[in-house]
């Protein structure tokens, strides 16, 4: 049981009806609810809750040492007022991708993720009468603004049976909103089905999506909405109008501020930005003096106001004096018919200090890649290609940059 004299509680729950009960009952008691990934092995859940002062979590996992609650029997009431300083007003605490670096405890609070949902049903026109798939974990910030969208426009939130498809729980429930990943856009086209009748918004993050997944579904009808964001603003910044142009992520929603600086970072002020990273006892404020949160990322606007994402600051390296962005490569290489997903990686080189390693997944041929990128690329950026490898793929929604680059090392040291 939760009972009135805890003030904060770990939720590690496949997502579900009782993973969503659970959540708003914290959320009503006013208990920080710590969300973890049912991809983490128990002793990585146990580390992120110690590093917190967490002691319990509601679970049905058996692998863990902290004290495990059942979340089919616990109830939740309003606690006492003993929570330390740094947890004061904490809502929720997500943990970041960890794509290139050890994820961060991010802690919202209410108001955080309500004024977030607040921009986001203004922009969807969501309401009542629509009916949202839960089709991404509450364990990411994609996932558990559904919950909060939803509760305030009245609108249903809609969780398939297990084992259902994504294709068949779109058609079966009605679907009006779904939010996917570039992953997920991808096995839907796969089956070649067209878009139901009723779903009027497909919003893809998660990460940049592959232009030619992009275009795919487009072709095929489906209303693609993309968006950028991160867990520190409490989801989407921007979003754009259906069917977006080309890299497009949309204009800055209503309550947002936006800049570019010299150097090409997106900066964002918005009340919604995360009240800070938590670590162990203490709160460390994100944004700078003036409110606004450095994002790491470089992008660009256009002259309608649309963002354009380019890439991470900290993805960039140099080869033989030439700074090298992955992301342009990928961006490429995604744009080559039979190419569904490419991540680039630097490995080390005699001669340039760095090189790029291109991991890829589809049927293109790697020395027709070779001859298309030379007609697209400088020499310098032409990457050593090796295929995609599934075993290592990140337990986030992203993949983990860092995992794939010692694979590089390691491929190109046996080669």
């Amino acid at each position: 049981m939760v009972r009135n004299h805890i003030s904060r509680v770990g939720i590690c729950l496949e997502p579900g009806w009782q993973a969503v009960e659970v959540l708003l009952g914290c959320v009503h008691a006013g208990v920080s609810a710590c969300m973890l990934s049912m991809r983490w092995p128990g002793v990585a859940v146990d580390q992120a809750l110690g590093r917190l002062g967490v002691k319990y979590v509601l679970t049905t996992r058996t692998d863990m040492k902290t004290k495990c609650l059942d979340p089919a029997t616990c109830y939740t009431e309003k606690p006492h007022a003993c929570d330390t300083s740094p947890y004061e007003g904490v809502a929720t605490i997500l943990y970041t991708s960890g794509s290139s670096a050890t994820p961060k405890a991010v802690a919202h609070s209410l108001e955080n993720h309500m004024i977030s949902a607040q921009s986001a049903c203004a922009a969807l026109d969501l309401g009542s009468r629509d009916r949202w798939l839960l089709s991404l974990p509450l364990w990411h910030v994609s996932g558990i603004s559904i919950v909060f969208r939803c509760s305030i426009a009245g609108a249903a939130i809609v969780i398939p049976d297990p084992g259902m498809s994504l294709t068949e729980a779109l058609s079966s429930y009605q679907i009006t909103h779904v939010s996917m990943v570039s992953t997920q856009l991808l096995q839907v086209l796969e089956q070649d089905q067209k878009p139901p009748a009723h779903l009027r918004k497909v919003i893809v993050g998660g990460g940049p999506t592959p232009q030619g997944i992009l275009k795919m579904a487009i072709d095929k009808g489906w209303p693609i909405r993309t968006t950028y964001g991160m867990t520190e603003t409490s989801s989407m910044v921007t979003l754009s109008e259906k069917n977006p142009s080309p890299g497009s992520s949309g204009r800055v929603l209503q309550g947002n501020e936006l800049k570019i600086t010299g150097d090409g970072e997106i900066l964002v002020r918005s009340p919604a930005i995360c009240l800070g990273y938590l670590n162990a006892d203490t709160l460390e404020n994100i944004a700078d003096e003036d409110g606004w949160l450095h994002t790491g990322d470089l992008g660009r606007l256009d002259e309608a106001g649309e963002l354009y994402v380019l890439g991470r600051k900290d993805n960039m390296f140099i080869s033989g004096g030439e700074n090298i962005s992955p992301e342009e490569i990928e961006h490429t290489l995604c744009g080559v018919q039979g190419v569904q997903k490419a991540v680039v990686v630097p490995i080390p080189d005699p001669e340039f200090g760095q090189r790029p390693a291109a991991f890829i997944q589809g049927n293109a041929n790697f020395e027709d890649l070779e001859e298309i990128l030379n007609r697209e690329l400088p020499r310098f950026k032409i990457p050593k290609y090796y295929p995609w490898p599934d075993s290592i793929w990140s337990h986030s929604l992203k993949p983990d940059r860092k995992l794939l680059t010692e694979l590089a090392v390691r491929l190109q040291d046996s080669t």
